[in-house]
C-alpha cells in the first residue's frame, strides 16, 4: 500500500514561508540557522515547508532569537489571528479598522435622538464624504486615511438617518448609500471580501430607497467589485450587465451616468477575462474606452476613478488575466503614471504589471514593479493578495532570491511597508 503524506495546513505553510524569508534575509543557511536553534537541518527544512508546525513556545522563542525577530507575532501572526477567529482560511493581515466596521455592519441601529442640527448635518456629512475620497486618492497611505474616518462617518450617517423624520429620509438614504459604498471600497482593498459584500448590499438597499437610477448604478458598481473580490466572476458580469441596461436611457443627457456606464463595463471586462472569454472582455473594454473618450481626458470619477487613464490600466489587467503577458507589458509602457490621480490606483496597476513580468519569468522587472508600487503606497503591497502572491513567487521560486526581494518580503512580514 502506498503511503500518502498528510495535507499541509495553509497557515503552517505561511509560517514556514515567513521563516524561510527571514532566515535568508539574515544571510543564514539552513544548517547555520538550525544549529543556532540546537536542531537539525531537516527539522528546519520541515518547518519551512509547512510540514512541521511551530507548536511549542520554547521553539518559537529560540527560532525568533536566531532570526533576529523581536516580535513573535511576525512568526505566529497567522496562527494567532486564526485563534481569534478574525482570519479567513487564506491567512492575511487584518486592518485595525475592520472589527469596528464589522460591528457596524452587524449591529442594528435603533431610533435615537441626536444633538446635531438635522438641517445642517446632511451637508456636513456630504463634506466629510468628499474629503475622505480626496484623502483616499491623494495620500500615500490611503487605507489608513479611510480607516481613520469611515467608521465614524458611517456611524454618524446611520444616526442621522434614524433620527430624521420619514419625510426627510430620501436624502439620508442617499448619504447612507454613499457611506456604505466607501466602507465597501475600504473593506475590499484591505482583503475582507465577505464584509465588503455586506457593505455593498447595504449600499444597494439604501440606494434603492432613493429611486435614483444613477445612485443605484454606482451601488451596482460597488456590488460588482465585491463579487470580483469573492472570485464570483459570473455574478459580477450579471450585475454589470443589468446595471448598464438601466443606465442606457440616461447616457445622452448625464455625464455622471456615462461615467458609471464606462466603469461598469470595465468590471465586466475583468469578469469576462476571468471567465476565459477574451473576445467579450475586449468588447466591454472598448465600450468603456468610447465612454472615456466622450467624457474627455480630464474626467475622473471620484468613486470609480473612471477616465482615460483608468481604461488604459484595465487593458494591462485584462492582458494579464488572459495570459497575454507581452501585450500587458507593451500596454503598460504607454501609460504615464502621472495621469492617474490616485496613489492606490497607481500602486495596484504596478502590482498587475509585476504579474505580467512574472508570466514571462522576468524576476528583475517584476521586482522593480513591486518596489515601484511600494513607493507609490506601501499599503496595497501589504494587503493585496496579488502582491503577496507575486512576492512569494519571487522568494520561494528562486533558489537565491534577490536581496531586494528578501528586504521587501521582510518589510511586509514586519508591517513596515
Amino acid at each position: 500500500m502506498t503511503k500518502t503524506s498528510a495535507p499541509i495546513d495553509a497557515v503552517d505553510r505561511q509560517i514556514g514561508a515567513a521563516v524561510r524569508t527571514l532566515r535568508m534575509h539574515r544571510g543564514l543557511t539552513l544548517r547555520a540557522c538550525a544549529e543556532l536553534c540546537g536542531n537539525s537541518e531537516e527539522w528546519l527544512r520541515l518547518i519551512e515547508s509547512g510540514r512541521r508546525p511551530l507548536d511549542r513556545l520554547s521553539t518559537v522563542i529560540t527560532l525568533g532569537i536566531a532570526l533576529g525577530v523581536d516580535d513573535l507575532a511576525v512568526l505566529l501572526g497567522p496562527r494567532l489571528r486564526r485563534l481569534r477567529g478574525t482570519l479567513h482560511d487564506s491567512a492575511h493581515v487584518q486592518h485595525e479598522a475592520v472589527p469596528v466596521l464589522q460591528r457596524l455592519l452587524s449591529t442594528p441601529t435603533y431610533p435615537q435622538e441626536t444633538t446635531r442640527d438635522l438641517d445642517t448635518e446632511p451637508e456636513r456629512i456630504r463634506r466629510r464624504l468628499s474629503l475622505a475620497w480626496s484623502a483616499w486618492h491623494r495620500f500615500d497611505r490611503p487605507y489608513t486615511a479611510l480607516g481613520l474616518v469611515v467608521p465614524d462617518l458611517l456611524r454618524d450617517a446611520l444616526a442621522l438617518h434614524r433620527a430624521s423624520p420619514a419625510t426627510g429620509r430620501r436624502l439620508t438614504w442617499q448619504l447612507l448609500s454613499e457611506a456604505f459604498q466607501m466602507a465597501q471600497r475600504f473593506l475590499y482593498c484591505v482583503g475582507e471580501p465577505h464584509l465588503a459584500a455586506r457593505a455593498a448590499d447595504r449600499a444597494m438597499v439604501a440606494a434603492e430607497e432613493t429611486d435614483d437610477p444613477a445612485l443605484i448604478a454606482v451601488s451596482a458598481w460597488s456590488s460588482a467589485m465585491a463579487a470580483l473580490g469573492r472570485a464570483e466572476a459570473d455574478e459580477a458580469h450579471a450585475i454589470a450587465r443589468d446595471a448598464t441596461t438601466h443606465l442606457r436611457p440616461l447616457l445622452a443627457t448625464s455625464p455622471a451616468a456615462m461615467s458609471t456606464w464606462g466603469a461598469l463595463h470595465l468590471f465586466d471586462a475583468i469578469a469576462q477575462a476571468r471567465l476565459r472569454r477574451p473576445a467579450s472582455a475586449w468588447h466591454s473594454w472598448s465600450i468603456a474606452q468610447q465612454a472615456a473618450d466622450t467624457l474627455g481626458p480630464e474626467h475622473h470619477h471620484p468613486l470609480t476613478m473612471f477616465g482615460c487613464a483608468n481604461v488604459a490600466i484595465y487593458a494591462v489587467a485584462i492582458n494579464v488575466e488572459t495570459g497575454q503577458a507581452a501585450n500587458a507589458i507593451q500596454s503598460a509602457s504607454r501609460i504615464d503614471l502621472n495621469t492617474i490621480p490616485s496613489t492606490n490606483r497607481r500602486a495596484q496597476h504596478l502590482i498587475d504589471l509585476a504579474h505580467g513580468h512574472l508570466r514571462r519569468s522576468n524576476i528583475d522587472a517584476a521586482l522593480t514593479a513591486l518596489l515601484a508600487s511600494e513607493q507609490q503606497s506601501g499599503e496595497p503591497i501589504a494587503f493585496n493578495p496579488a502582491a503577496s502572491a507575486a512576492i512569494t513567487e519571487i522568494v520561494e521560486g528562486t533558489k537565491r532570491p534577490p536581496r531586494a526581494a528578501l528586504d521587501l518580503a521582510t518589510r511586509v512580514l514586519k508591517g513596515k511597508t
